[in-house]
């Protein structure tokens, strides 16, 4: 969940890999997902909804909130010059992009399985510590590589360790220098730098860029046209954050999530590799967003109901709520805030969504 975009320090992004983008079609966002019987409808309580989506219009900073239930949207609204069309950075919500990605490489195979080792799939010059090369992906994509990148502490103490990491030479030098503070499997540690190495190790396995085989497996099913998405210094995608979305794409993912892969009635990714990821794979510890982790997306309960989320600095989400049948989306701006206002205004959207949105539907 990295800072700011403008921090004390006077970091800067990645380059950015700069793709064209097409508008799509406008019944594209309530036909995201296909279902061969639909659900009987959550009931939804309206004045719980109404106020709050009254809060929502008091968060300064806060462009969309939109909220859908079985792919039909219930209620959207759209800020401070925010659309359902316009592209936001969304921060770490790129992480859970980037583990969709993964399991689409693993299901056409040019990704064998999670257990492949950064051996395997780093260049062996980066990759000189046995014990690091015995880091998995699947290590990597629970945040429990047991390399050192205490990236939650640092925004409350500083400097970020994020924006070292992005300012280095070489963005898997640098991470693949940093000591082992655990075995691998056996500490959650919030780390985009950690997570990275799977953008890595996914361009080097199957032959093309992050972003280029994300947008054939898994964007062009659903509708999404090339994105934006920030490269580090040697040209790999930011597996950690740097990638952009409007709402209607998010929305569209968050719906393939609630879908288990299914879209339009086409699987776009197994029902068994997104149960795997929305399903507790690691404790996480305190003062992290839920107790407990999948495969690049958080996971918790909230009013007897388990959720999947996808979260980015300073109030990117996607919220998966499948037994309401609710994707809830919101997308915040976070330009020249400093890591204390950010952290606040992330509280602010997440407390919202899981106090007010989802209680609406019991």
């Amino acid at each position: 969940m990295p800072g700011s975009q403008t921090s004390a320090a006077g970091a800067v992004r990645f380059p950015t890999l700069v793709l064209f983008v097409f508008a799509l079609d406008a019944a594209a966002l309530a036909t995201c997902s296909h279902r061969a019987t639909a659900p009987s409808p959550v009931p939804v309580d309206a004045t719980s909804l109404d106020a709050a989506y009254a809060l929502a219009r008091e968060e300064p900073n806060l462009r969309s909130l939109v909220v859908a239930q079985d792919g039909t949207v219930a209620r959207q609204e759209y800020f401070h010059d925010g659309g359902i069309d316009t592209p936001q950075y969304v921060w770490s919500v790129t992480k859970s992009v980037l583990a969709l990605t993964v399991g689409a490489a693993i299901d056409c195979g040019c990704l064998r399985s999670l257990d492949q080792t950064l051996g395997e799939l780093l260049d062996p010059a980066v990759v000189t510590d046995p014990q690091k090369a015995a880091i998995t992906l699947r290590h990597l994509l629970t945040m429990s590589s047991g390399l050192d990148f205490p990236e939650m502490a640092s925004y409350t103490s500083g400097p970020s360790v994020y924006y070292e990491w992005l300012s280095a030479p070489d963005q898997v030098v640098w991470v693949m220098a940093r000591p082992l503070t655990a075995a691998p499997g056996q500490r959650f540690e919030y780390g985009s730098g950690t997570i990275h190495l799977a953008s890595v190790a996914l361009t080097r396995a199957c032959g093309t860029s992050t972003a280029a085989f994300a947008e054939a497996a898994l964007f062009a099913p659903l509708g999404i046209p090339p994105r934006t998405w920030e490269v580090d210094h040697q040209g790999y995608n930011n597996g950690g954050a740097g990638l952009e979305l409007s709402p209607r794409h998010m929305q569209a993912i968050g719906n393939m999530v609630l879908n288990t892969g299914r879209v339009r009635g086409r699987q776009v990714l197994p029902s068994a590799w997104i149960q795997a990821m929305t399903r507790a794979q690691i404790a996480t510890g305190a003062g992290m967003p839920t107790p407990e982790y999948g495969y690049g997306w958080w996971v918790g309960q909230m009013s007897g109901a388990d959720f999947a989320l996808a979260n980015g600095w300073g109030g990117q989400f996607i919220m998966v709520v499948p037994s309401r049948r609710l994707v809830v989306t919101t997308a915040a701006a976070t330009t020249g805030l400093s890591s204390t206002v950010a952290m606040a205004q992330w509280q602010r959207i997440f407390d919202l969504i899981v106090q007010r949105i989802v209680p609406a539907f019991s």
